[in-house]
């Protein structure tokens, strides 16, 4: 059974309001809560501490009221469940009349300058604490600036005395239904989710304002002077599973592009696993929330869903890489990098995976293919003296390569724009065909050369052919610019391609905006599509494997990246070794090529 846990009862909610899935029946409130009792500002609640392994749907069946009375009562709980977080119930609604034992009240400790002093405990978090005093979440950020880089069990926080209410917890239904409400989450380690995918699963599409559930297991994190060395010695019995650590930015109001694209590539590595759920063995999903802060990584790196996981799919940063490769050096959890294409932690750590072929490999491998594809064609270099040659570490290679082969490339340097007339007295010797390939790849560069190669070009005749070579740049352009491409036939190296248009990625895309609401982010390369490869790529892998991923297994094809993974000994790491030639043809199709 291929799982990534309860996926049925345990459902969607991913990062800010990603969903999947959740029904539950309704039960009907019955009688007085079995709960203890506490006054908080002079009224009655029963209270519930989260514990690890509750869910909304245990509990309303345990307390014997309904979804509705939850949410109503505790808003937050409809996001999701935080081990360690204190659920509150007015013993004026959930009573039955009888007397009740009451707990002493907590006195919060006020300050001569007419605060409250709040001590922060685990499992709480901004938007718990301000509905306990009711109290503008900015109010209490303007008094304590160090909230707006995440709460830390442990902290003192200062509160206003006149803005201290009566009811901890005060809110109307529809603020628990309200797509656009806010949503905050505690900076302590969390798994954000934890999905089950089984033979049994029914596809689901539910309206994009219904919030799942999702227990999320949050571990005290010790920001100071943290250390992830431990983490080996201490190594956990491992699953057949994968733990995606990226900066969601869960408690940011407004996330910013990044965030919003690690999002979508996690979403599209759901799809994959609800694509390949009908099969009869098991493997669970998780996301952790890393915050882009190193210490709340270290802490995440000691939670057994990471210590344990087959693959982690790492953030980008240099330092996050780092702390991650001595988390795990010397066990059998993979580490993949998507994101950090300049990395080259997979030299020297045999766990690492680097999805992105390196650049001098990359280069040597599209010199290799302007050798197969165009054999006897003479390059020919463009160069703008006024522009920025922003690929010159690829002319390089490519002019040290056929240099070495007795070929010397020829330069034309020119400035501002391309004359026609420039590239003719360069191109006129009969009998030879010629290659043009400029030391740019931006779009502004394309639009000063293309129309003079395309004139060229045109007049060219059989016994002295043109072709253009170019970069990865170009699989983004758009509208003339891409008109451009399949005028004059160009052909570029690319570790990926998007094609918007193709089959494939249309199928995907709806699947997208029916599960989600919503579509995927438009750039390139995808990364909702680069989350259905990655996601395919990897739960094939370790399913072929016996729940461990072996990187240079098999190769694997996608919708938009292809990977092929080799490695270069026993001591080093794993790096993809694919790219894809890709023809822009005259009747505006791409044919793509895997080399």
């Amino acid at each position: 059974m291929f799982t990534a846990n309860k996926y049925k009862y345990k459902m969607r909610r991913t990062i800010r309001a990603l969903i999947l899935a959740f029904f539950c029946a309704a039960a009907p409130s019955l009688c007085a809560l079995d709960l203890p009792v506490k006054n908080v500002n002079g009224k009655a609640y029963y209270y519930y501490t989260v514990k690890k392994g509750d869910t909304l749907y245990s509990l309303i069946s345990r307390l014997g009221i309904t979804r509705k009375q939850l949410v109503e009562s505790n808003p937050s709980a409809a996001d999701m469940l935080r081990t360690g977080e204190t659920l509150y119930f007015d013993v004026e609604k959930f009573g039955d009349g009888s007397p009740v034992d009451v707990e002493p009240e907590e006195q919060p400790d006020r300050t001569p300058e007419g605060y409250v002093i709040h001590h922060v405990k685990k499992g709480e978090t901004l938007y718990g604490i301000s509905r306990q005093y009711d109290v503008d979440q900015e109010k209490i950020v303007e008094l304590n600036p160090t909230v707006r880089n995440g709460l830390k069990t442990g902290t003192t926080l200062r509160i206003p005395v006149d803005a201290v209410a009566e009811a901890p917890v005060e809110s109307k239904v529809e603020e628990a239904d309200d797509p656009t409400a806010e949503t905050e989450v505690s900076r302590e380690p969390e798994v954000a989710t934890e999905i089950e995918t089984t033979a049994e699963l029914t596809p689901v599409r539910p309206p994009i304002e219904k919030v799942g559930e999702i227990v999320v297991d949050e571990t005290e994190a010790e920001t100071e002077g943290e250390s992830a060395d431990s983490v080996v010695e201490d190594r956990v019995e491992r699953v057949p599973s994968i733990a995606v650590m990226l900066p969601f930015m869960l408690e940011s109001e407004t996330p910013d592009k990044h965030a919003l694209l690690y999002t979508d590539f996690y979403k599209g590595l759901l799809l994959a696993a609800d694509t390949l759920s009908n099969r009869g063995d098991s493997l669970k999903i998780y996301a952790f929330d890393t915050m882009g802060d190193i210490n709340r990584l270290k802490a995440l790196l000691k939670e057994d869903e990471v210590a344990g996981a087959s693959v982690i799919i790492a953030p980008e940063t240099d330092r996050q890489l780092a702390a991650i490769a001595d988390a795990v050096a010397g066990s059998d959890t993979k580490v993949v990098n998507v994101f950090n294409v300049r990395d080259s932690l997979y030299l020297r750590h045999p766990e690492f995976v680097q999805t992105n072929i390196p650049h001098r490999r990359m280069y040597a491998k599209a010199v290799d293919a302007i050798s197969n594809l165009y054999p006897g064609h003479v390059p020919v270099i463009l160069r703008n003296d006024k522009g920025r040659n922003d690929k010159m570490e690829f002319i390089n290679y490519l002019t040290e390569y056929f240099t070495s082969r007795g070929i010397e490339p020829i330069e034309v340097a020119y400035e501002g724009s391309l004359a026609s007339s420039q590239l003719e007295a360069v191109t006129s010797e009969a009998g030879t065909n010629y290659l043009i390939i400029p030391s740019a790849g931006s779009l502004a560069e394309f639009n000063k050369f293309i129309h003079a190669v395309k004139t060229v070009r045109d007049a060219a005749t059989e016994e002295n052919k043109i072709a253009v070579f170019g970069y990865p740049d170009w699989t983004a352009f758009r509208g003339d610019a891409e008109t451009m491409l399949h005028a004059v036939g160009a052909t570029v190296y690319s570790r990926f391609y998007y094609d918007a248009t193709g089959f494939d990625t249309r199928s995907l895309n709806q699947a997208f905006e029916r599960w989600y609401g919503e579509e995927m982010i438009d750039v390139v390369p995808n990364h909702g599509v680069l989350g259905f490869d990655v996601g395919n790529w990897l739960i094939r892998n370790i399913r072929s494997n016996g729940g461990r991923f072996v990187p240079d297994d098999d190769s694997y094809v996608g919708v938009q990246s292809s990977f092929d993974c080799i490695r270069q000994s026993d001591e080093t790491g794993y790096y993809n070794d694919c790219i894809y030639i890709l023809h822009f043809t005259p009747d505006r199709r791409v044919q793509r090529l895997s080399f």
